[in-house]
């Protein structure tokens, strides 16, 4: 496996391509380190994670940033239609937010990009488990083959709703416009494009 191509100094994360950024973490997330792999045999993938953790080591909230580019032996494109544009610093991302459940992805999806993440902090010694809201912020090159995605999560159970609150037909549903808006806040908050 090659090894990563970005670094990370006092919070600083900085890529020198696809894109050339430099990103600051708020001083609250630890950074915990990289880990890098090759994704359903098609894409290669370099994620940083910085956390925030309880005294029993439960992750709070997250930051997970991927760089991630398909292989050269094939030529799919990225395609998030159906997402809104967010630019911040001269970066346009597209972005959404949604709610989950870990255990689920990790059983529906094992080999994903998500059960790394939570095999990676697994080995560190943190646990991610349970439901969050999660803001995605996603940027594409001008070929669409190589992505930044930043997603930021929160544990769902500090809102007091459930994931079967808020989708499709739950009971609180229209609730959550408001939590997503308050989340993208917070998420936006947490790092700063430099």
């Amino acid at each position: 496996m090659t090894s990563p191509q970005r670094s990370v100094q006092n919070n600083i994360l900085l890529s020198k391509e696809l894109p050339a950024i430099q990103i600051k973490i708020d001083p609250q997330f630890t950074y915990i380190g990289s880990t890098n792999f090759i994704l359903y045999d098609v894409a290669h993938v370099e994620q940083h994670h910085f956390i925030i953790a309880d005294a029993q080591k439960r992750v709070q909230r997250r930051l997970w940033f991927q760089f991630e580019g398909y292989l050269d032996d094939n030529n799919y494109k990225y395609d998030y239609s159906g997402m809104e544009p967010l630019t911040t610093n001269d970066f346009t991302f597209l972005h959404n937010a949604y709610v989950l459940n870990i255990e689920d992805v990790y059983r529906e999806h094992p080999t994903s990009d998500s059960t790394h993440v939570v095999d990676f902090l697994t080995e560190k010694g943190y646990i991610l488990s349970g439901e969050l809201m999660t803001k995605r912020m996603v940027w594409l090159d001008a070929d669409l083959r190589n992505e930044l995605m930043i997603i930021y999560s929160e544990i769902l159970g500090s809102t007091g709703y459930r994931v079967s609150d808020l989708t499709e037909d739950g009971p609180a549903t229209l609730e959550w416009p408001a939590l997503a808006q308050a989340l993208h806040e917070r998420a936006l908050a947490s790092f700063t494009i430099i």
